[in-house]
């Protein structure tokens, strides 16, 4: 019998989760992930981070 996993499971392709933590905006993408209430602003991000290239996601921790 297998247990019942309570956590959340992230779908980010693995590339995005690393550039993500290259670039120190890790603990960012989660909070934006689990927050219903973000702004479309944050929606960007979260897309961004979610999807985006390197270089997009670069740029977001240079506008930070």
């Amino acid at each position: 019998m297998g247990h019942f996993f309570s956590g959340w499971y992230d779908e980010t392709p693995l590339k995005n989760q690393e550039w993500q933590i290259k670039y120190g905006l890790r603990k960012e993408f989660i909070h934006l992930l689990i927050n219903e209430d973000i702004t479309p602003e944050q929606r960007k991000r979260l897309d961004i981070l979610h999807h985006g290239t390197e270089e997009q996601i670069k740029q977001l921790a240079e506008m930070k």
